[in-house]
């Protein structure tokens, strides 16, 4: 039992410290199997990044109109991921983008080195989701703001579910070794109850509408690559974080989409 405890929380940790630049313990290598069963804390860690958004959010709001909160709130994210996803949305565009053969393309994507397709993959995801949060108006904003950062990283689930990996070894593969039986039914247990805790039945929608988002993406880049990698992952976050947000403003301007939490 005390094994088991301590394999869990370990899991957390990792999981924090893969997605965020804190560093709780000593730097180390980690067995694949391990770093694919953190992905169950994903959106918990995501929920957390979003209670820290939300918070910055109501602190500003005397201060601030809609269009600067966001901007502020997405430059937040950004330093609380590391930029770790927006990496991966430049690369995977990149590696879309260029003319040649698979190896090619996963060659462009390694190197790290941002072109124009990165550059216009970037600039166009930020702006629909700096566009979205503007919209967004109370009470829906509050919960969707801590909502959406979750459901972005619990799409994670999804594509480790239903995609295998482009590259015998690196963070892709790595990611999709010991999911299950676990990591991937507990991410979406944790999804699933926060999303119908901030938004009862319409927390339904919003986590399909984010496991659509995620399997597109990946599924766009697995036709090409004949798999995923780390930045398929990276880009399915933000991607799937911009589309669950543009589902927010439609649901709150019909009228569908009302919060039950932090109303």
């Amino acid at each position: 039992m005390t094994g088991k405890i301590t394999s869990t929380f370990s899991s957390a940790l990792l999981a924090l410290e893969f997605l965020t630049p804190l560093r709780l313990r000593a730097v180390r290598q980690y067995e694949d199997r391990d770093f694919g069963a953190s992905l169950a804390w994903y959106p918990l860690v995501g929920l957390l990044m979003g209670i820290v958004l939300l918070l910055i959010d109501r602190g500003l709001e005397d201060l601030l109109p809609s269009g600067p909160r966001s901007a502020l709130l997405l430059a937040t994210m950004g330093l609380l991921s590391g930029g770790l996803h927006f990496d991966g949305l430049a690369d995977t565009a990149d590696g879309l983008a260029v003319q040649g053969d698979r190896a090619t393309r996963l060659g462009v994507m390694s190197e790290g080195n941002i072109g124009p397709a990165g550059v216009m993959s970037l600039s166009m995801v930020v702006l629909v989701q700096w566009s979205a949060l503007t919209a967004l108006s109370e009470p829906v904003r509050d919960a969707g703001i801590v909502l959406a950062p979750a459901l972005a990283r619990w799409s994670a689930a999804p594509v480790a579910a239903l995609f295998s990996p482009a590259r015998p070894r690196g963070v892709g593969h790595a990611l999709l070794q010991g999911v299950w039986p676990i990591a991937i039914p507990l991410s979406t247990v944790l999804a699933l109850g926060f999303s119908v805790a901030l938004f009862a039945a319409g927390g339904l929608v919003l986590l399909a509408v984010a496991a659509v988002a995620a399997v597109a993406v990946a599924a766009a880049v697995s036709r090409v690559l004949d798999g995923v990698t780390g930045d398929t992952f990276g880009a399915s976050v933000e991607v799937t974080q911009a589309v669950v947000l543009l589902t927010l403003v439609a649901g709150s301007t019909r009228d569908w989409l009302d919060p039950t939490f932090l109303t």
